[in-house]
């Protein structure tokens, strides 16, 4: 019983959430079946620690009631439906919390009842009011807005007549306005999730309306003085054109407006403008990128925008991202302040892996391989692919830099099984590890000197590849 759903959700309420539940589940208008209320309150005395030996199904029959010989599936039923509650208090909590949707609900109510023109004339001048104060930070704030002009349109339409004095105005058209509003906003968000899983992992994103969309807000730009908007049309057009000029469009209008936007929005578009550098510098290997790269790390950095939720710890990847950029411009010692300061800010499930991580590769840099090795030995439970991609080509370094020959030659059979099972990447990532791989296994026969010309011929043909991962340690071996 405390590995069920109903436990799991309820381990997750706090002392005023339970209270409140206890009030919903008391009511007669949602429950009448006093065995629930029952095994409630019990469950609810087990709050915090809801040990599992006083949630075993029969002891807690017997203590709800008493002799009474025990039946799995009454229990059952039971639990079910004292889950169903719970999960109607959640639902009514986000309930109360949308006013507008609440006065959306009771409007279409009143407009079944006959005689009650003047109650919901009164509610729809309520909504109006709390609609016009509303400053949109979302696409749900324009639905708010959408509900209220729909009903002014509504109950305007049932008493029209031709007259003068009742020429529509300007305001009904806000229906309009609103809907589409909610529809760009939802649409950009939508083809933007998958333009940015399209990156990540091999899949083709199906992009519905996108060019309508792009069109019509390039004839209607009034729309994009919403920022909300105008960074999600900013951020679909980098994804969808892999244009550096849009690049550069949306950077300068998130710094123009990022203030206003929200934490997580803030977060998603740096995320954005990291992953087209990221990868716009392996395919060209133009360092203009890498230097974007890392302005715009810092910026988040300096603006406390490290994380998806404003209070979380450290995101892993941002910190990946910062540390590898670091490396990557060969500033070492920035590297190691930034370990020391923002490694233990990582959410503690994770610091095992990026601290020994890049501990080892800053150690690699400073030639202590064996105390990067030892770094390495400390990683336990890597079940992340991307973890997995770094882990292993780090490895594979070590092995080379610090001489050990066959075991580096071992890993490298290992590490090409690893990438050719790997189906979720993406096809522009396994590349990135395929071209190291084909090219790192040709190290160890340059180190015996046999042939003069290999080296040279080996530089030359790495210099002809784009989109290498960590090329630039492999033409130092080279040379």
């Amino acid at each position: 019983m405390n590995s069920s759903s109903l436990i799991l959700l309820l381990k997750n309420f706090d002392k005023q959430q339970l209270k409140e539940l206890s009030s919903f589940v008391k009511s007669p208008y949602f429950n009448t079946n006093k065995a629930l209320v029952s095994l409630f309150e019990y469950i609810r005395k087990q709050h915090p620690d809801f040990a599992a030996e006083k949630l075993e199904k029969k002891y807690v029959y017997k203590k709800i009631f008493g002799k009474t010989e025990f039946n799995d599936g009454f229990f059952r039923v039971l639990m079910s439906n004292l889950q169903q509650l719970a999960e109607e208090y959640l639902s009514f909590k986000g309930y109360q919390k949308d006013t507008l949707l609440k006065k959306k609900f009771l409007l279409d109510q009143l407009m079944m009842l006959p005689d009650n023109k003047k109650l919901a004339e009164k509610i729809l001048k309520e909504g109006l009011k709390e609609a016009d104060n509303i400053k949109p930070d979302g696409p749900d704030d324009y639905l708010g807005k959408y509900y209220m002009s729909f009903y002014r349109k509504y109950i305007y339409s049932t008493s029209f007549s031709a007259s003068k004095d009742k020429m529509p105005s300007e305001h009904l058209y806000d229906e309009q306005k609103y809907l589409t509003y909610y529809f760009l906003l939802r649409m950009l968000a939508d083809h933007f999730y998958h333009l940015n899983q399209s990156q990540i992992i091999n899949y083709t994103p199906k992009l519905i309306f996108v060019d309508e969309i792009i069109s019509f807000l390039e004839k209607n730009p009034e729309y994009l003085e919403f920022p909300t908007l105008n960074m999600t049309y900013l951020r679909v057009l980098l994804l969808k054109n892999n244009n550096i000029e849009d690049l550069y469009k949306l950077k300068i209008a998130f710094y123009e407006s990022y203030k206003e936007l929200g934490h997580k929005d803030c977060f998603n578009i740096i995320s954005i403008i990291i992953n087209f550098c990221h990868k716009n510098y392996y395919l060209t290997e133009d360092e203009k990128f890498l230097e974007e790269k890392l302005e715009i790390l810092l910026f988040g950095l300096g603006n406390g925008i490290t994380s998806f939720d404003e209070d979380d710890y450290f995101d892993n990847n941002r910190y990946n991202n910062l540390f590898s950029t670091y490396i990557e411009f060969g500033r070492i010692d920035d590297a190691e302040k930034f370990i020391k300061e923002y490694g233990p800010k990582i959410g503690p499930e994770e610091q095992n892996f990026w601290i020994n991580y890049s501990m080892a590769e800053l150690l690699s840099k400073r030639g202590k391989y064996d105390d990067a090795l030892d770094h390495l030995s400390k990683i336990r439970n890597v079940k992340t692919v991307s973890y997995k991609l770094h882990l292993r080509s780090l490895q594979l370094r070590l092995y080379y830099d610090a001489g050990l020959i066959e075991q580096a030659i071992s890993a490298a059979d290992s590490f090409r099984h690893f990438i050719q099972k790997e189906s979720l990447m993406n096809p522009m990532f396994n590349e990135q590890y395929r071209n190291f791989y084909s090219f790192y296994l040709k190290l160890p026969g340059l180190s015996t000197g046999k042939n003069s010309n290999a080296a040279d011929e080996l530089k030359e043909s790495l210099l002809q590849v784009k989109n290498v991962i960590h090329k630039k340690w492999l033409m130092e071996r080279i040379t």
